[in-house]
């Protein structure tokens, strides 16, 4: 009898384990796959009319591995790129004052009224969990707009269990016809793996089929691993670096892509998280927003008029909180350079490890235009080093935070002004020489589409100070 009331029990466990199993699949697959839709109006979008063409790697026109855009009429004019970053495309879109709602709208109508050639995404775009529907609308967005684009990987895509992981998101977008994006493994030249989900290039031409500008994109990763941070000797959860095996992918790009040619070629790249090099433009707290209480940095012996040796404050750029009492400034690393107009307003938040990629990117600097970054959401600096006369400086820029779910100047405490937000966009225009300029547009309230242009013929235009 006993025997029967074990077997009994038995199946019971079974048959409750088996149903527990069971909900947790049905609710995965929800959270995974069920649609939590952005709030679009499709019968608004329309074919901006790009006048861009696509041509396959080894394709007629395009001798090299990587896919080439080509202007199909005026193919002599500059390019215009435009780059968003921090979306931030978290929640369900509904109601007419939704963030996700507002991000959205001045992301389409941007794109409507600037009429780009190309749109780079530099991650943390889509972030939701459910993903794969939201991943779905958005490209499909891009397809009725008619425009190409590419889509860094952030730290954010894929970082949580219930969201879209990076390799299912990539390989969503990439089937679409305007989506330039690659999520297959890379090889160098000795046939080692490329780490990483989104290591890719697109070559834009001129008229005579040769290279104008060389658009790399690395996925710079989320968070360190143990093994790499107790190899390194860095804090374990920091955030994560390019490989050894990217930097020599990169450097072989850029050689391949000037190989033989006629004229000068520049390259950029484009990352999600930043570089450590550009801690050399520091945000400095000195009182706690929050507590009011003095900050980190004033007890590592910061003041309010001394920086530490080896630095200068940058005037005209100190954060005040909502009753305007000072609680930071901005700090430049003496031999560096910042343009007038842009900061940090955070600590810069790469990696602790120094990976290299600025090294390599100053070997090849006769090739190399800049470095072009998301990730901080209330730093938009644009900082290089000292540079000899004749040449132009290698720039590692910030591009502006786009998404108005995201954390923000104000919201931060780090300004007395409530519509100084620091949310927008840039725009990289790239000349037929291989030089460009480069603006940052504000959708600030009290500023509303206010272009501030920093980067003209690769020399500065704004003001430039000096550390």
């Amino acid at each position: 009898m006993k025997d029967i009331q074990s077997i009994g029990l038995k199946k019971k466990v079974i048959i409750a384990t088996a149903l527990v199993l069971v909900a947790a699949i049905l609710i995965t697959t929800v959270v995974l796959y069920a649609s939590i839709p952005m709030k679009v109006d499709w019968d608004s979008l329309y074919d901006i009319g790009s006048e861009v063409a696509l041509l396959a790697p080894k394709s007629e026109g395009n001798p090299y591995d990587a896919p080439a855009l080509i202007k199909t009429k005026n193919p002599d004019s500059d390019w215009k790129v435009l780059q968003f970053t921090d979306m931030h495309l978290s929640h369900a879109n509904s109601g007419k004052n939704n963030k996700n709602t507002i991000t959205l709208n001045k992301y389409i109508e941007t794109i409507m009224r600037e009429k780009p050639d190309f749109v780079v995404l530099t991650g943390d775009i889509i972030t939701s969990t459910g993903g794969r529907a939201r991943a779905i609308q958005f490209a499909e967005i891009m397809e009725e707009l008619g425009v190409y684009w590419a889509y860094n990987l952030g730290n954010h895509e894929g970082d949580q269990f219930f969201k879209l992981t990076r390799k299912e998101l990539m390989k969503i977008i990439e089937k679409y016809p305007h989506c330039l994006s690659e999520g297959s493994v890379k090889k160098t030249k000795d046939h080692e793996k490329v780490w990483g989900i989104g290591n890719f290039v697109v070559n834009l031409l001129g008229g005579d089929h040769e290279v104008v500008q060389s658009m790399i994109f690395l996925d710079s990763g989320d968070a360190i691993t143990n093994q790499d941070a107790k190899k390194y000797g860095v804090e374990k959860g920091s955030y994560d670096y390019l490989k050894d095996n990217q930097i020599k992918w990169y450097g072989e790009q850029i050689e391949q892509v000037t190989a033989g040619f006629t004229k000068e070629v520049k390259t950029m790249l484009f990352i999600h998280i930043p570089l450590i090099e550009q801690h050399n433009l520091e945000y400095i707290g000195l009182i706690d927003p929050k507590s009011g209480e003095q900050a980190g940095d004033a007890k590592d012996g910061w003041t309010e008029k001394t920086p530490k040796d080896g630095y200068t404050y940058v005037g005209g750029v100190e954060a005040r909180d909502h009753e305007g009492k000072l609680v930071g400034k901005v700090a430049l690393r003496n031999g560096w350079n910042v343009l007038a107009g842009t900061a940090n307003y955070e600590k810069v938040s790469s990696s602790k490890y120094n990976s290299g990629m600025y090294d390599k990117m100053k070997e090849l600097r006769a090739y190399v235009n800049g470095l072009f970054c998301g990730h901080d959401h209330v730093n938009n600096s644009i900082i290089f080093e000292n540079y000899k006369e004749g040449e132009t400086p290698l720039y590692l820029c910030y591009g502006y935070c786009s998404g108005f779910d995201t954390y923000n100047l104000y919201k931060s405490k780090k300004t007395d002004n409530p519509n100084r937000l620091m949310k927008g966009y840039s725009i990289i225009t790239v000349h037929q020489t291989g030089t460009f300029d480069y603006s940052g547009v504000s959708f600030d309230a009290d500023d509303y589409l206010q272009e501030y242009k920093y980067i003209v013929n690769s020399l500065p235009f704004a003001a430039v100070i000096h550390a």
